[in-house]
């Protein structure tokens, strides 16, 4: 399971996170990895900790970010609010047939990257977009850091 956080518009989270006491000492226990545009993602082990860490981040995430997704071993992307009502047990994992999903653009290498997020209906259509990045555009996936194989995503 992957935490990515999506930062807004010029915004380089990665530095933002190193430069900060604070969040450095959250992240200590973890890897983070930086992604063109300045998102940075998180592996953890679990939902409850990827949220534990969602909780820990909380002010960063507000003021820094314009999204927060849990990517999950089995390839579906969530938003904070759905991984938050599945683990609170309101709301059961979703399928291939799960109705809310809005789209989420970020920076890649390639230019823009469109991502289906699994949502809960209030968040149902919203779009995010990624200004700055003006080439391209590849589906469903999310870009990998340099030194990342595919090992390591789960």
């Amino acid at each position: 399971m992957r935490v990515i956080f999506i930062p807004k518009p010029g915004i380089d989270l990665y530095q933002t996170f190193l430069q900060s006491e604070t969040s450095r000492l959250i992240l200590r226990f973890y890897a983070p990895k930086r992604y063109p545009g300045g998102g940075v993602e998180v592996p953890v082990a679990t939902l409850g900790s990827g949220l534990s860490l969602a909780s820990e981040l909380r002010w960063y995430i507000r003021r820094y970010t314009r999204d927060f997704l849990m990517k999950t071993g089995d390839g579906h992307i969530l938003s904070l609010k759905l991984a938050k009502e599945i683990y609170d047990r309101n709301l059961p994992y979703p399928g291939e047939d799960w109705e809310f999903s809005y789209l989420c653009r970020i920076a890649g290498v390639e230019g823009i990257i469109t991502l289906p997020v699994l949502c809960i209906g209030d968040e149902a259509g919203k779009e995010g977009e990624m200004p700055d990045v003006s080439s391209g555009d590849a589906e469903d996936e999310i870009p990998r850091a340099p030194d990342e194989k595919e090992d390591d995503l789960e």
